[in-house]
């Protein structure tokens, strides 16, 4: 630590003459930290394009390239309309179909015979302490049962009627309920139609075990009791002419989802075709999506450098207001990214894919000009433009070809399959892979990036200048010292012999 005097003898301003001649020296490490902010700038900017960037690429653009985005469908109903009801699937196709029920499915059910509790049971405490007050008879020890060839264990020491129901219902395909009302437990398959038995091919619920048979009276229904079991039923359904069985009274026929509801009477007829609306509002939004996207390069490669606003330093900072600071540095931070090569890169790689003849299947209709989705102006720099009256007669003429321009899939030998769609989602990932080799990405506090180790080397060298100018700085305080004492030294030999003089 230097010790600094200044002026006592000489009355110099060391202060400020040090300080003045510190600002020359600090040249050097201040335009070294502009430059460093200037990166900084530079990657902080990769990085938001990498993030909306990725977020068009895996969210917006892979929703819209599903073929479902196109399939999107139009469902109606005449005829018969109480019949059934139908909706359209992700794999919908435009299709016609003629449907006439025949006979609905019914699922499988059994009910207690008897009342299998008196008015004093409990069932959530434990089977073996409430046996007095089953009427079927006691329970001890472990027991064994099975539902539909499921096996289940239970502890009557331990475990409850609720806890024996709740195993019922988690790992057999039936489900029960105890109604303390009438004393009884009622079973329900949790599929229609002849479903059930070990093989899932009988009618009716098997049951095995005391338990179940003569605890909780089911199982061994006979004639005498009909209404204790409903027997499961396939639903007989004719669909265009072919009389078929369904287990379920819902069935997917080519896309459509089939619901019976009533049997009997006149057959039901459901046509499906393009839901050309929903398919154009799909497209806008991409088409709203990607000139958003595009934008955001264009902006960034063509901005403006203010060069009259460099990154402030620490002491300009100092003199100005947060305001200020804040109006500079928007200024300055202009352009940072203006001619750059990734962003040139994946602008042109964006018009390319946009603009790409598609196999399709159709001469018509193979590229989005053709399905009039076009470019502007030059000077717009690629931005799309619908022409909604020619989209829709493309879409209402050949649905299958416009969805192949937007999701078709490339093979090895034939690339040019591939639809706009897959190839933007193909080649964005490189863009990607560019700016995060050259940034990093936003979410990770360090990496490994080229911009990043600019920085890392850049903080080195810093500090280093730092350091060296402390040093130079306590030369100065010395250099300044030594005068000040040799002066001190002179005044003292001065005033000895003015005194010396006068006492002559």
């Amino acid at each position: 630590m230097v010790t600094r005097i200044s002026g006592l003898s000489s009355g110099f301003d060391t202060e400020g003459t040090v300080a003045k001649l510190m600002q020359a020296q600090r040249v050097p490490y201040d335009k070294l930290g502009q430059k460093k902010q200037t990166v900084e700038w530079q990657r902080d900017a990769y990085r938001d394009i990498n993030l909306k960037m990725t977020e068009f690429r895996n969210t917006k653009l892979f929703n819209f390239k599903q073929e479902s985005t196109f399939n999107a469908k139009i469902v109606n109903v005449t005829g018969n309309t109480d019949a059934v009801t139908a909706k359209g699937t992700a794999s919908a196709t435009n299709t016609n179909l003629q449907v006439q029920v025949i006979g609905l499915a019914v699922t499988a059910s059994e009910r207690s015979k008897v009342e299998i509790a008196k008015a004093e049971f409990d069932p959530t405490a434990p089977l073996a302490s409430q046996s007095a007050n089953l009427t079927g008879g006691t329970v001890t020890g472990t027991v064994t049962f099975k539902i539909n060839g499921k096996q289940i264990q239970v502890d009557s020491s331990k475990e409850s009627l609720n806890d024996v129901l709740a195993k019922i219902n988690k790992d057999t395909n039936v489900t029960a309920f105890y109604d303390s009302t009438q004393k009884k437990i009622a079973f329900m398959a949790d599929n229609s139609g002849v479903t059930n038995g070990v093989g899932g091919d009988q009618a009716n619920i098997t049951f095995e075990g005391d338990l179940l048979k003569k605890v909780f009276q089911v199982g061994n229904q006979d004639s005498s009791t009909p209404d204790d079991r409903t027997a499961g039923a396939n639903a007989s359904v004719k669909i265009n002419g072919l009389t078929t069985s369904k287990t379920s009274n819902t069935f997917t026929v080519n896309g459509i989802e089939v619901t019976l509801k009533k049997e009997g009477g006149v057959a039901s007829t459901i046509s499906t075709k393009s839901d050309t609306d929903k398919i154009m509002e799909s497209i806008k939004g991409f088409v709203n999506d990607y000139n958003d996207i595009l934008k955001t390069l264009n902006d960034k490669r063509t901005e403006t450098k203010n060069r009259d606003y460099q990154p402030l330093t620490t002491e300009q900072k100092e003199a100005l207001s947060e305001k200020q600071i804040e109006s500079w540095e928007a200024k300055a931070k202009a352009g940072v990214l203006r001619n750059d090569p990734i962003l040139d890169s994946m602008t042109r790689t964006l018009r390319t894919d946009i603009t790409a003849v598609v196999d399709s299947g159709s001469s018509k209709y193979n590229s989005l000009a053709s399905i009039g989705i076009d470019t502007g102006q030059y000077y717009e720099n690629g931005k799309l433009y619908i022409n909604e009256d020619k989209l829709r007669t493309a879409i209402e003429a050949n649905p299958d070809a416009v969805k192949a321009i937007f999701t078709g899939d490339a093979t090895n030998d034939k690339p040019s399959l591939a639809g706009v769609g897959e190839r933007l989602y193909t080649h964005l990932n490189d863009g990607l892979t560019s700016l995060t080799k050259k940034a990093g990405l936003g979410n990770i506090s360090y990496d490994d990036s080229l911009l990043s180790k600019q920085i890392s080397d850049m903080d080195v060298e810093m500090s280093a200048k730092l350091k060296r100018l402390g040093t130079i700085e306590d030369n100065y305080y010395k250099q300044f010292s030594a005068m000040e004492t040799a002066l001190n030294k002179l005044n003292s030999q001065g005033s000895n012999l003015l005194s010396q003089l006068g006492s002559k």
